[in-house]
Order: structure tokens, then sequence, then C-alpha cells
């Protein structure tokens, strides 16, 4: 991060509308695929978790009860007091989360994510880092330079910084979607159609085969 100052406030033109109505999730979805958001926000449909959610959410909660006991070895930290499960929000933004692990250190905050995988951190869950590190400098007033996805079959942690540029794009993915929102028109499909394999909106995606 160049400055707390330069990063920590919104960019000219970027200021986004005092209205609390999305999810740091939605932008892992938006990145990923934008009709997803869609489905969620604009026709209300949720459907019933997969046997691989279920799964993901009973390894968080053991990792979790894990990290109580940890030192912070993993990420390479002698320091730093863990909250667990914070619920951020951000009315400046209109957005809001509930984040895995934060360490907060007296001039730095860290967000952690813990992952049930052993993939690389694909673009999607980079932009959600982004998301979840403008709230904890809301909620804590201190800089956040950097996040760490935890995997957990490989009970390793990756480092991921936080640069200016993320963070701009970030606040542009939250326009588009308050735009889609506004709209409430379809936008075109993922144009990675493999995506649509396992995807649980496939059956409302027509023209998509």
């Amino acid at each position: 991060m160049a400055s707390a100052d330069s990063d920590r406030y919104d960019h000219p033109g970027e200021r986004l509308p005092a209205v609390l109505g999305l999810r740091v999730s939605d932008v892992r979805q938006f990145v990923y695929c934008q009709r997803i958001v869609y489905y969620h926000h604009c026709l209300d449909l949720h459907p019933a978790p997969t046997y691989k959610m279920v799964e993901g959410k009973l390894e968080h909660e053991r990792t979790e009860d894990l990290e109580h006991r940890r030192s912070l070895k993993a990420y390479g930290l002698a320091d730093g007091e863990r909250v667990f499960n914070a619920r951020l929000s951000a009315e400046r933004l209109g957005l809001s989360g509930t984040l895995d692990m934060v360490i907060v250190r007296p001039y730095e905050v860290i967000p952690v994510e813990f992952k049930n995988t052993e993939d690389r951190i694909r673009l999607n869950h980079k932009y959600q880092l982004v998301a979840y590190a403008l709230l904890a400098e809301e909620r804590w007033q201190r800089p956040v330079r950097r996040c760490f996805v935890y995997s957990i079959p490989r009970k390793a942690a990756v480092e991921v910084g936080i640069t200016p540029g993320a963070r701009r794009y970030t606040h542009r993915l939250l326009n588009a979607m308050r735009s889609l929102l506004n709209s409430q028109g379809m936008p075109e499909p993922t144009r990675q159609r493999q995506r649509c394999q396992e995807c649980e909106f496939r059956r409302f995606c027509n023209d998509v085969w």
C-alpha cells in the first residue's frame, strides 16, 4: 500500500451510495459469473447448499477450532490478536460480510480467509479479499497491506498483497453490481462455459448448454 491516505479512502468518482445491500461474497460471484448476483438479488433465488458447500462449512469450523490453539507461525508473525467470524460492514460502501479471521496488530490489520482447497488463488477470490480489506480498514481504522488465504488441506497460509490497482478495480466491481441491480437486466453468462457444468444456477440459464 502506497500510504494510509492514498489507499484507505475512495478515489474521486468512486464513492458508492450509502445503502447496505451487497455482500462480500457477491464480489467473488460477480467476477466468476455476473448472473449469480442477478439470480440472488433480482430474482431472490437461493438453491439449497450442495454437499461440497456443507463439507466446506464443516472444515471451516474445524479449522477455526484448531486455530484458537495455534501460534501465528503459519503467517510468519510473532504478535497479533485474532478475531474470528468478524461481522463487518461499511455504509459508505454499501457492503457487508463475515470474515473467517482477522489478525489485529498495532499498525496493521490482516484479513484471513480459510479455503478448503489446494487450488491457486483465483481472481474472484482475490477481489473478495480486497473487499474484506476495505471493510477491515473501516472497522479498525488501520491499514490493510496484505491478506492471507489459509489452505485447509495443505495447512499452509499464502500471502496476498493488497495493491492500489486492486482496490480501484474492486470499487469498479461494486459500482457495476449496483448498476446491475438498478437495471434488473439479466447479464450475459460467463465466457468460460466450463464453469457452468457444476453451477447451482445452471437450470435457470436456458441459453447455456
